[in-house]
């Protein structure tokens, strides 16, 4: 079967000139790409079968995972965002108040990060409600397993 082939990005830059007075410039680079493509070249999430314990435990663990990382990142370009906002001059090239407007601008994205961090923390809680849910359930399943003798530690003499 022959593998789809991907459409040609199109990139387009914007200039704007917030205030030609003082040179400043807001540059806006937009990446178009074709449609999107089919669910089946789609990343499958781990775990997502919930067959056994195991999958349920890879599923939490990549999902808190990701959203962690999520959060720092969002944490990050907020930080970013604001540091570069705050150095934009007002319509009147005033700088009063720009560390005021940036911090109104970066509040929904540091809301983002926040959400995200509640993100992995509950997917950490789905996991700790399944195993005191299920913890009988999930003995008796260990105990008609194989178990390995432990190996006697090692002495000299």
């Amino acid at each position: 079967m022959p593998k789809p082939t991907k459409p040609p990005e199109k990139n387009i830059t914007k200039n704007r000139s917030v205030n030609p007075s003082l040179h400043g410039s807001v540059n806006i680079s937009i990446v178009k790409t074709g449609g999107g493509q089919p669910a089946a070249a789609e990343e499958k999430t781990p775990g997502s079968d919930f067959l056994s314990n195991e999958d349920i435990h890879k599923f939490c663990e990549d999902g808190r995972k990701r959203a962690r990382k999520r959060a720092v990142e969002r944490a990050l370009d907020a930080e970013m965002l604001e540091g570069r906002l705050q150095n934009i001059p007002d319509v009147n090239g005033a700088m009063a108040g720009a560390r005021a407007r940036a911090r109104r601008v970066t509040r929904w994205l540091k809301r983002i990060a926040q959400a995200e961090k509640m993100i992995a923390k509950w997917y950490a809680a789905l996991y700790s409600a399944f195993e005191r849910e299920y913890e009988a359930q999930l003995v008796k399943i260990g105990k008609g397993r194989a178990q390995q003798k432990p190996q006697r530690p090692f002495h000299w003499r």
